[in-house]
């Protein structure tokens, strides 16, 4: 099937679609998914080049996308035309996208729970079963977001998002993270992101709590205490 280029228009960012302008002046459909992966995220004015398909819900849609010139950021200099003026540099400097700022979140979010972890059981406060359990946890996160992947891809069954949740919940929160960012998947839907925040949340915080030796009759510290210390 032959490639063709097109300029993205209308992308939504925050929901991972947008539409490319065909050569010929229509329009065609485009998912994240589709789009392989690059150093930055897709934004309007990109060139992509795509083949045309069937997206997921049966409709004509771009796929097997590739960023193959992306916008170019604006440099310091002298704008062309009368009454131009010298801009700085510094304020031409291009934010981090918000893609990359979430890998940024996941990955360091994830380095943190293994911090905790880690620094809980060399002081005591953790027996090394807790450990092998995140351990357990994070493998079998990873595969169950790995599966549910291959099946979006495939358009099959998928199981509903609470197992995941519950996956992360249930000490494999370091294996979902990873699973985020390496995968690209479940990272684009809003609720099951805060989701993913609010678990990920508690478990850095339970876990710091332990770490720094929260101990008093009734708090959060007291109980993991005696629970965890056998």
């Amino acid at each position: 099937m032959a490639r063709e280029k097109g300029i993205l228009e209308d992308w939504h960012d925050q929901r991972g679609f947008g539409f490319i302008r065909r050569p010929g002046g229509d329009k065609i459909y485009v998912h994240m998914k589709s789009i392989g992966k690059s150093t930055e995220r897709p934004k309007a004015g990109d060139t992509l080049s795509y083949q045309v398909g069937t997206g997921a819900n049966g409709r004509t849609a771009a796929v097997d996308v590739t960023i193959i010139r992306p916008q170019p950021s604006t440099t310091a200099g002298t704008a062309p035309g009368k009454g131009s003026e010298r801009i700085p540099a510094q304020s031409l400097r291009r934010e981090p996208t918000a893609g990359m700022r979430h890998i940024s979140m996941r990955t360091a979010a994830a380095a943190t729970i293994i911090v905790l972890l880690g620094n809980n059981i060399v002081l005591g406060r953790f027996p090394v079963w807790v450990g092998l359990l995140y351990l357990i946890g994070t493998v079998a996160a990873f595969m169950f977001y790995q599966a549910d992947k291959r099946a979006a891809e495939r358009r099959a069954w998928r199981a509903p998002e609470r197992r995941l949740h519950l996956a992360d919940l249930t000490f494999g929160i370091v294996g979902g993270l990873l699973a985020q960012h390496v995968l690209r998947h479940k990272t684009y839907k809003p609720g099951f992101v805060m989701v993913t925040a609010l678990i990920t949340a508690l478990h850095v915080l339970t876990l710091g709590l332990i770490m720094f030796g929260v101990y008093a009759p009734g708090t959060v510290g007291d109980f993991f205490r005696r629970t965890f210390a056998g």
